[in-house]
């Protein structure tokens, strides 16, 4: 949802974020909104003891008092929906105080955020559930159950379509490659004297909660710079690598500036891993050997990782780096 600020939008600013988040699964909140109401009307239109908003508390429970009404449950969940949806309304969901509030704490381009706060899908899932479990005869459930997910399915088709769907091929869920890649980087840094040199020294150190042992920790685990395609997937796969970039400064150098954080040249900590992604690429002509070895050095960077036909190779062998392997279409440098 990059872009979509209340600055901009004003007050049309909750909807335009709704309208982003549900995209062409707009049946969703249809769906969810036609629940809500229709539960609302039965709870005001209907007999005190069929009120489908009737609070059924544990303790109050009589044996064989709902033997007769399936799902008896089911009043706590609506009540949790409605009132999920009167909360939000009366606070996040409500342009005029967001419009006054939000912007004080900074949050002009993250508040999306709190639409999870919402459980649109659940619910709209949860009603459809309920509809088509309150047929009686088994036919005619079947063929509802199988009209609603035809429907569904052709108003709202996969992105970028069933035909296109691939499935990693590991047990992982990831990229294929950054198994591969992952585990080829702590062979190769585990040989090096910087791991061993840690490794001997946590032998030596009791008091897991010191410093000391929380840096020596650290320094096991390689200091490594991902391709962006893939450098998230890898923070998620493999906490024993340690990436350069946390999450703002990478979105920020790929022009993505949803998260409202800004890096000038002032800043010192960004300009050094700027020099460093514009080297591996190519991008800076004017950035030498020198001053790449010296940000390599500064941010105490071990591995860089490109893909293999967008690699400025020449330059990073010239400035100090080794080509560890071509893995899965990406090339591995180790610095140093």
């Amino acid at each position: 949802m990059a872009g979509i600020t209340i600055k901009e939008y004003g007050l049309a600013f909750v909807w335009v974020c709704l309208k982003e988040y549900l995209g062409r699964s707009w049946p969703i909140l249809a769906i969810f909104g036609a629940g809500t109401v229709a539960c609302l009307l039965l709870a005001m239109l209907g007999r005190k003891e069929d009120a489908p908003l009737e609070v059924v508390d544990a303790r109050d429970y009589t044996p064989g008092k709902y033997e007769d009404a399936p799902m008896p449950d089911a009043t706590s969940v609506i009540w949790m929906f409605v009132s999920i949806v009167v909360f939000a309304g009366l606070t996040v969901m409500n342009p005029f105080l967001v419009r006054a509030l939000i912007p004080k704490f900074g949050m002009t381009t993250v508040y999306y955020r709190f639409f999870w706060i919402l459980p649109i899908t659940f619910g709209a899932a949860w009603f459809l559930a309920r509809g088509i479990g309150s047929i009686r005869k088994k036919l005619l459930q079947a063929l509802a159950f199988a009209a609603v997910t035809g429907i569904l399915a052709f108003v709202m088709p996969l992105n970028p379509g069933i035909p296109n769907v691939t499935v990693p091929t590991n047990v992982y869920k990831v990229d294929g490659a950054i198994p591969v890649l992952c585990d080829a980087i702590h062979k190769d840094y585990e040989q090096t004297e910087t791991y061993q040199k840690a490794t001997a020294k946590l032998a030596g150190i009791t008091d897991r909660s010191s410093r000391k042992w929380m840096k020596w920790e650290a320094r096991q685990h390689p200091l490594c710079v991902f391709p962006y395609g893939i450098e998230f997937a890898v923070r998620q796969y493999d906490p024993g690598i340690r990436l350069l970039f946390n999450r703002n400064l990478r979105l920020y150098y790929e022009g993505n500036t949803s998260t409202g954080i800004t890096y000038g040249s002032k800043n010192k900590r960004y300009m050094l891993r700027k020099r460093i992604l514009d080297a591996m690429y190519g991008r800076d002509p004017s950035v030498t050997p020198k001053a790449f070895r010296k940000a390599m050095k500064a941010t105490k960077t071990q591995y860089l990782v490109v893909e293999e036909n967008l690699a400025n190779g020449g330059f990073l062998v010239q400035s100090g780096c080794s080509q560890v392997g071509i893995v899965a279409g990406y090339t591995i440098f180790r610095f140093g």
